[in-house]
């Protein structure tokens, strides 16, 4: 096995290995390196193919402590590898030449928490403004130090004599929501896209250490509001993990339910308002026709239509109205009738088709050492998915068939949406037969978990949404981490978009399918 063969290589010296319980902790292998063999640690994990799933800091106050989490998609068991930075002397080694989406979650790390990356490329602010004096995710104020300063309002460096900078947002309709890109310009053509985040930024994660577990959970459908409950689920899923809960069945089922409900709600946005970026009208009102039937029904269950707050830790807020089951099958029905009318109007438009064929291509290698995920990955060939890798609620059970694409361009990234939809009709199907009687919930739950950290993840519509906690036993967290799959998906737009046309770049965006919020956090 892949893990195996790492750890072996890894094994002596200075570094630390413990093989760890995956049904507590959500990672199996736990490696402590020291700072200055963090590089090489990562040049033997990146010889056998694992990709970056994340890197994150705790402030423990009186150290630092950098995680890196990897997983493979063959052999998909997590690491986690740990160093250690004093506080006085806040620098690490950039792992970036290995990992190019390391350089990202790196620029995040810096901005929030003060800590350098030696030989990184660019350690320009993602998300702050000039206003911020200080690191915000220090447990203790620490004042932004001049040479940072210089890196909040940050802009490019001037262009060479025939090229230009332009802006792409932050208000362009294209962009979906304050996006903003700064395009390097040869002409029509463009060489280097610089995206800048934070005009939605909410400290998400800060507002997780004040608030307790139950206080912060409406926040967690307010990240992705597009596709809220697989990240209601991951943060509930996290909590049932580090507690060692075991949920009702029948609450793993009707989770299941209604995680492919808004799953192909949110496909049916995505492909309204990508076509409706690409000048067509008329797909974006069947698209929109048939995700009101499904907020119908999730609206008569939950309440909400949009940020829904239905899961609870250890099971749901409420059973089942009566009615649901069959409105899931009388909508189940109607969706199978509707995919020859996209068919017609999309799948075989001339139009379409040259507008998306072999624009915005990403090579599987370019998804993996940027962790790409979600049906950006799958479009470029790798058969990945969070619910058959590492299954939770129903999945076990109802396992849903990975749909790849070939190429790995715009046009496959939407074919794997359009087939995606009709595998979530088939787990419908499977599941509205095999919903059990029982307890939707369980009768008492903690209020405070034991200390330790936990990692869960699930698949959102966009891909591997992830979240790690750190819990000091008290009932907030210590710390809250969020991985988003639109972050790690951008970042490869960065590649994918050089020697593209703006009107390309357009469509290679819009084939990604951003939800800025869940960015930005």
């Amino acid at each position: 096995m892949v893990a195996e063969d790492l750890i072996k290589a890894l094994e002596g010296g200075d570094l630390s290995i413990e093989e760890v319980p995956y049904q507590q902790r959500g990672y199996w292998f736990d490696i402590k390196a020291p700072k200055d063999r963090i590089v090489e640690v990562a040049e033997a994990i990146d010889e056998r193919g694992y990709y970056i799933e994340d890197v994150l800091c705790v402030d423990y106050v009186d150290r630092l402590e950098v995680l890196y989490h990897f997983n493979h998609w063959e052999d998909p068991r997590r690491l986690s590898v740990r160093v250690e930075v004093a506080p006085s002397e806040p620098e690490l080694p950039s792992i970036w030449r290995v990992y190019p989406g390391a350089a990202w979650h790196e620029r995040e790390i810096h901005e929030f928490f003060g800590l350098r990356f030696k030989d990184h490329p660019n350690l320009a602010y993602l998300f702050l403004h000039e206003g911020i004096d200080f690191y915000p995710m220090r447990k203790e104020r620490v004042e932004v130090s001049e040479e940072d300063r210089r890196l909040l309002n940050y802009l490019p460096a001037a262009a060479e004599e025939d090229t230009f900078w332009i802006n792409m947002g932050p208000q362009h309709p294209s962009t979906h929501g304050v996006l903003r890109l700064i395009l390097k310009m040869r002409g029509e053509y463009i060489e280097q896209a610089e995206p800048v985040l934070g005009y939605m930024h909410r400290m998400q994660e800060k507002m997780a250490e004040v608030r307790t577990y139950q206080q912060y959970y409406p926040n967690t459908a307010r990240l992705d509001y597009v596709g809220p409950l697989a990240f209601s689920l991951c943060f509930v899923g996290a909590m049932e993990r580090l507690c060692e809960l075991e949920v009702p069945e029948r609450a793993q089922y009707i989770r299941t339910i209604t995680l492919e409900l808004n799953r192909i709600s949110s496909h049916l946005l995505w492909l309204g308002t990508f076509l409706l970026d690409l000048g067509a009208t008329t797909p974006y009102f069947f698209a929109f026709d048939d995700r009101e039937q499904i907020l119908d029904l999730l609206e008569g269950l939950t309440g909400s239509r949009l940020t829904f707050s239905y899961y609870r830790i250890g099971g749901l807020y409420e059973d089942l109205n009566d009615g649901f089951l069959e409105g899931v099958k009388r909508f189940v029905e109607r969706m199978w009738k509707r995919f020859e009318i996209y068919d017609d109007l999309v799948t075989g438009n001339i139009i379409f088709v040259k507008r998306t064929k072999d624009v915005g291509v990403i090579p599987k290698e370019v998804a993996r050492r940027y962790g790409a995920t979600g049906p950006t990955l799958r479009g470029s060939g790798v058969p990945f998915d969070i619910r058959q890798a590492e299954p939770y609620a129903a999945y076990g059970d109802l396992q849903p068939e990975v749909v790849v694409g070939e190429r790995g361009d715009s046009y496959d990234r939407y074919l794997v949406r359009l087939e995606e939809m009709k595998r979530s009709l088939r787990v419908l199907e499977e599941a509205l037969e095999k919903v059990p009687e029982g307890p939707y919930k369980l009768e008492k739950v903690p209020k405070k978990p034991v200390p330790g950290d936990v990692y869960f993840a699930t698949e959102s519509p966009r891909g591997e949404v992830g979240i790690y906690i750190v819990s000091d036993g008290s009932d907030k967290p210590y710390r809250l981490k969020w991985r988003s799959p639109c972050f790690s998906n951008l970042a490869t737009f960065t590649e994918a978009v050089k020697g593209q046309l703006i009107a390309d770049a357009v469509a290679t965006l819009g084939s990604l399918d951003l939800v800025i919020p869940e960015m930005d956090r």
